[in-house]
């Protein structure tokens, strides 16, 4: 593989984020940080945040250390990892279109494993969404003289009664910045409902063979091809080669880079001759949300399809 400049294009990057520290501790916020930072200033779009494992079960939960990280980051997209069923869909999606809030349209989630099962996991993330769709974008006002806060005709209550889950909603959180935070999830069969899938496997023509089969599941279900992007978890030891290889490919649009320190080689080494190589994306924006960072179009809503 030459080590010039590639013509493919540049692929999107996720940190895995997983503070190592001197003590072993998981709990440190100030490591937390100092990671985030480093992986902003590399040029990542994205933190996964996980929730705690078996090996690592005294870690931060994900959507508090996402809160905590919008404050302290400026451009880095946060994705923090909570199981479907985890919280009841109400809630997931409060707390994420306040963290899409709070962090200026940089955040999503990622829902891990399937939870209490395929079926219900899929619905669990159409309730979520159909959660976000409770306020059009212009139905708050704030306008003092006319005395008129928000628009009755603005609002609109879900409704949903599925096999797992009864929903009336409205949210009580105005419409996203992003309109719908980016979903991300780790099951393949949940990917047409999603935006992102994050993909665990060693063999790169595998993720080939499921980024293709991913691409036809969103057309089935009436979505672009490219509504759903696919990250395949970076392999221990992969440079700047390997990468190069597999995205001229085409057999994933991007990485999951597991991240333990601010001084990782990904950070120190291999970001730089991506850079080099022209397969780093160009440096944040500002104003820029997550799905611009990854390629993904906002949704319509409900305001802008009844126009449409």
């Amino acid at each position: 593989m030459t080590s010039g400049q590639n013509t493919a294009p540049a692929p999107l990057l996720v940190a895995a984020v997983a503070p190592r520290t001197a003590g072993g501790a998981l709990l440190d916020l100030r490591g937390l940080k100092a990671l985030a930072y480093a992986a902003e200033r590399a040029g990542l779009d994205a933190l996964l945040l996980g929730d705690g494992t078996a090996e690592a079960p005294a870690a931060f939960e994900g959507t508090t250390a996402a809160a905590a990280l919008a404050a302290a980051t400026e451009h880095i997209g946060l994705l923090p990892a909570t199981p479907p069923g985890g919280l009841a869909p109400y809630h997931l999606a409060r707390i994420t279109a306040s963290l899409d809030h709070l962090s200026h349209g940089r955040s999503g989630w990622c829902a891990t494993g399937t939870g209490p099962g395929t079926a219900a996991a899929a619905e669990y993330l159409h309730v979520v969404k159909g959660l976000w769709e409770s306020f059009d974008a212009d139905a708050f006002l704030h306008d003092r003289a006319g005395g008129v806060y928000w628009r009755l005709d603005g609002l609109h209550r879900l409704d949903h009664t599925g096999e797992h889950y009864t929903v009336a909603g409205p949210l009580n959180v105005a419409r996203p910045p992003q309109g719908h935070p980016v979903t991300a999830v780790t099951d393949p069969s949940l990917a047409a409902g999603a935006d992102l899938l994050l993909l665990e496997t060693d063999d790169p023509a595998e993720a080939g063979r499921i980024r293709a089969r991913v691409r036809q599941d969103a057309l089935d279900a009436s979505r672009d091809a490219d509504a759903v992007k696919v990250a395949l978890t970076l392999p221990a030891g992969a440079g700047a080669d390997e990468i190069a290889e597999w995205c001229t490919g085409q057999l994933t649009d991007g990485f999951v880079v597991p991240l333990t320190a601010p001084d990782d080689r990904f950070l120190t080494t291999t970001a730089e001759e991506l850079r080099r190589r022209g397969l780093l994306r160009a440096p944040h924006a500002p104003g820029t949300t997550l799905r611009d960072r990854l390629g993904l179009a906002h949704p319509a809503g409900r305001l802008v399809a009844a126009a449409s």
